[in-house]
């Protein structure tokens, strides 16, 4: 039987440390992202849950939380099911699962990514990792291709932290691939930039240009294999399309589309829940995916603080990145809040715009690309920003990962969380798409869901959803 969390009471720590306006200026935020969507929440912080409604649009009363993502229908269908009582968790995994129809591009089925989540019940914030990873090689010439890491991955994320059933979230992708979906300018715009790629690739070409004809915004996407494909996870879970004969189809299937994978590989996928990088900021600790791989970098931003310090080494990181290879990931973020003040923020990645192109025609699956230097972890993963004593919420973020993006989500961090002007110096990079979506609750949530902002950057042509 399925169990639903009970309403966190709203209260909040009465200490303020004197030094926080220096260091978390929130009641003097700043922008960088110019022409920002920004959407702010009212209303009662618990509000209330109907329970005899749980899973029903509506079923929440009062502030329901919000998401921000780079495709306008993803962000819709997470929103719902906020309004159904879904926590955050399910939320992401809804949106996510969505992506691989609406946002293929740098979310498929195939691909992977990785998610900050806090949850208060547990007062707990880690990170799960579920990053594609290169398939077996078992003949000469194949085409380097990964270990799809999106069902096993949002499954654990639904497991440990939802709170709707698993068929749920996925019925509304599920849907999309069969019976269409109209095609958002996001998706458009990913179509224009990868032309050649589609046209190369029979798997991209049979979706993205039906008859020859290249979508446009408003056109149907429809993909009656992955729509088969995704039913079978709503219905059986991930276990038949890891450990079973259906794994074992799909391995089968990408060998003779000369793509590397072997049914031990997927088999032995599993995610990993791990520890997340931390770093104090006033009374708040700021939560990172990944530690800068960089000991130490210029002081561009102000090193005397923590943050400063750890900022300047991910911009050590861009320096010494191969700017060709990160500019060409494809990546995306969101971030997803609910109510009770539970948060995830997560990177999905294809490693390149539309994956590898090549998969298992069959169940509509393309693969994300395995090549060595496009399979790396991103240089500025998802961040959340809690108060680690009463577990309130106040901040996250999450961008695309190219040296573009992760500056200007580097730059945006140092002017929210150190000062305004603390990124004047912060050398803006051009390298890649630069979108960075961002939830900002400057006085925490759930006493203050009033100060929240949600903050879609309209470089990744997504939206903001809440209420």
């Amino acid at each position: 039987m399925r169990l639903s969390k009970m309403c966190v009471p709203c209260s909040r720590s009465s200490y303020v440390d004197p030094t926080r306006a220096d260091r978390f200026p929130t009641r003097k935020p700043s922008w960088r992202i110019m022409a920002a969507i920004a959407m702010t929440a009212g209303l009662a912080a618990c509000g209330t849950d109907n329970t005899d409604n749980l899973g029903q649009i509506g079923a929440v009363s009062g502030f329901l939380g919000g998401v921000v993502a780079d495709e306008p229908r993803a962000v819709r269908i997470a929103r719902d099911v906020l309004s159904a009582g879904g926590t955050a968790a399910d939320a992401a995994v809804a949106l996510y699962a969505t992506m691989t129809v609406t946002k293929s591009s740098v979310a498929g089925i195939g691909g992977g990514g990785v998610c900050v989540v806090h949850d208060r019940e547990s007062k707990k914030v880690e990170v799960l990792d579920f990053w594609p990873r290169p398939g077996t090689r078992t003949a000469d010439g194949q085409v380097a291709t990964t270990v799809p890491g999106v069902p096993r991955g949002l499954y654990a994320l639904s497991a440990r932290y939802g709170r709707l059933q698993w068929p749920q979230l996925l019925s509304a992708a599920e849907q999309y691939a069969r019976l269409g979906v109209p095609v958002s300018r996001s998706m458009v715009d990913d179509i224009e930039a990868n032309r050649d790629r589609i046209e190369a690739s029979p798997i991209l070409r049979d979706v993205f240009m039906p008859d020859g004809k290249t979508l446009q915004v408003g056109d149907r996407i429809r993909s009656v294999n992955l729509g088969a494909l995704l039913t079978s996870l709503r219905v059986k879970g991930p276990g038949e399309f890891y450990n079973g004969a259906l794994g074992t189809q799909i391995a089968t299937a990408v060998q003779n589309a000369g793509g590397t994978l072997t049914a031990e590989d997927m088999r032995s996928y599993k995610p990993q829940w791990k520890a997340a990088t931390e770093v104090k900021v006033g009374n708040e600790t700021l939560y990172l995916a990944y530690p800068p791989r960089s000991d130490n970098g210029r002081s561009v931003i102000d090193a005397e603080t923590e943050l400063g310090a750890i900022l300047n080494r991910y911009l050590a990181d861009i320096e010494a990145a191969d700017s060709n290879i990160q500019a060409n990931t494809g990546r995306s973020g969101f971030v997803v809040l609910d109510r009770k003040a539970n948060a995830v923020a997560c990177m999905t990645t294809m490693n390149k715009p539309f994956g590898a192109g090549l998969g298992a025609d069959a169940f509509g699956l393309n693969l994300a690309a395995g090549d060595a230097g496009y399979a790396q972890t991103p240089l500025m993963g998802p961040a959340l920003m809690v108060n680690p004593f009463v577990w309130e919420y106040y901040y996250g973020i999450a961008g695309t990962g190219t040296p573009a993006g992760a500056t200007k989500q580097i730059a945006t961090m140092a002017e929210d969380l150190i000062e305004k002007g603390a990124a004047a110096n912060v050398p803006m990079n051009s390298a890649g798409k630069p979108a960075v979506n961002i939830v900002r609750c400057l006085e925490g949530i759930p006493p203050h869901p009033e100060s929240c902002q949600f903050i879609a950057d309209p470089a990744g042509g997504g939206m903001a959803g809440t209420q």
